[in-house]
């Protein structure tokens, strides 16, 4: 069975791939939120043990093109990723399943920063699959259940889809949700643990209504502050801070390790949101502690913005402090421009860069020169899953 939302076929002229490149906003992300993933599950902690996708469960990108292509067998859950890899961990008992109906239900993405889309796809495992197996393309029908013409357009904040499942599936399954990008050669991978035949049918969750004051329990949640690793004396960590328009660089807080004690993870991103309070009254970082108070915390802090705001996202950028970037580096500070990610908003095309590796990096010509400017850890010089799509290593 499968439910075409639209039957245009994916068709992009050339005309298309120059507006896309020349946009300003090329970041995507995006998750499953109802039925939740298995990784925005990890997030809500309803699945344990998720290690560290329960800081970025938007983040599950990869090759396209799947099943031709896109994540080997058994890295489907993580969409090929080994920071993400415990998502590929699968058994009978292992993830927490949610009750569905078979026939129409809801499919609801929210996207942190939406991208031109391709389109949407939705494959579910066989009737006589193996659940405690890893996830291969011999688990799944590899003709997708429902599919979503995103028409190169880009979506709104959360979009909703209505697929039927197929009534001959019963049981544990898993339905993985497809969101093809239209302007990256990348993918976004989703899988979702359901239980079918049993349930109401998965609807979408209503945005909540606009904040009418501008007290600051009512400020909204822009971004995180997570305390994803320890850091080292000199490194730095910097909360960034994007308008519609690209990065605002008077919102920039900037945080120097100091000290051995200042180096661990619960203790910078305290030290990183009490600077944020300090230096700027349209940003809050803060949490609520074991007593109920809302404040800078140990550990995670979220950022806050007031309701009326033209901030639109946050992130957090750490520069590693290495031999490569002291003064004894065996590369001269004259054969590039930038430390990678130094002044990233800056990269076009043959922006030579330093990477933490040692390396001197070259950004791609027109039309990869737009990855190279992308703050994601999928195209950091030399380390990330999809450098190459970016930059060329020049020595």
């Amino acid at each position: 069975m499968k439910n075409n939302s639209t039957l245009k076929p994916y068709i992009m002229t050339l005309g298309m791939l120059t507006s896309m490149f020349s946009s300003t906003q090329l970041f995507a992300h995006g998750y499953m939120l109802q039925p939740e993933s298995r990784a925005y599950a990890c997030k809500l902690q309803t699945n344990y043990q998720c290690g560290s996708i329960i800081w970025e469960p938007q983040s599950l990108e990869g090759t396209n093109n799947f099943p031709q292509s896109g994540p080997a067998n058994g890295k489907i859950a993580s969409a090929g990723l080994a920071q993400f890899s415990e998502l590929n961990s699968q058994s009978q008992t292992r993830w927490v399943k949610r009750r569905m109906p078979t026939g129409e239900n809801n499919f609801t993405w929210q996207f942190t920063a939406p991208h031109v889309t391709k389109g949407w796809r939705y494959f579910i495992t066989k009737p006589n699959w193996n659940p405690n197996a890893p996830l291969t393309r011999q688990s799944f029908e590899l003709r997708p259940f429902c599919t979503v013409d995103g028409l190169y357009q880009r979506p709104q904040s959360r979009v909703t889809h209505r697929c039927s499942i197929p009534s001959d599936h019963k049981g544990y399954h898993v339905i993985l949700a497809v969101w093809d990008i239209g302007d990256t050669t990348n993918s976004f991978y989703n899988v979702i643990d359901v239980h079918l035949g049993e349930g109401f049918p998965a609807l979408p969750t209503p945005p909540k209504p606009p904040v009418s004051t501008q007290h600051e329990s009512h400020w909204k949640n822009i971004g995180e502050i997570n305390p994803v690793d320890d850091l080292q004396p000199n490194d730095r960590v910097k909360l960034r801070v994007f308008e519609k328009n690209g990065e605002n660089l008077n919102l920039q807080t900037q945080l120097t390790i100091q000290s051995a004690h200042q180096r661990q993870k619960q203790y910078w991103t305290h030290a990183l949101a009490q600077k944020i309070n300090q230096e700027h009254n349209a940003l809050r970082a803060r949490t609520k502690n074991h007593h109920g108070n809302i404040q800078p915390a140990l550990g995670k802090n979220n950022v806050y913005i007031t309701p009326h705001s033209t901030i639109v996202r946050t992130e957090v950028t750490i520069e590693r402090a290495n031999s490569a970037t002291r003064e004894n580096s065996s590369v001269s500070s004259s054969a590039y421009q930038y430390v990678y990610p130094q002044n990233i908003q800056r990269y076009k095309a043959g922006t030579k860069v330093l990477g933490s590796d040692g390396q001197l990096y070259q950004c791609k010509p027109y039309p990869y020169s737009g990855w190279c400017g992308i703050s994601s850890h999928h195209y950091v010089p030399g380390t990330g899953s999809n450098w190459r799509d970016a930059w060329n290593r020049i020595n």
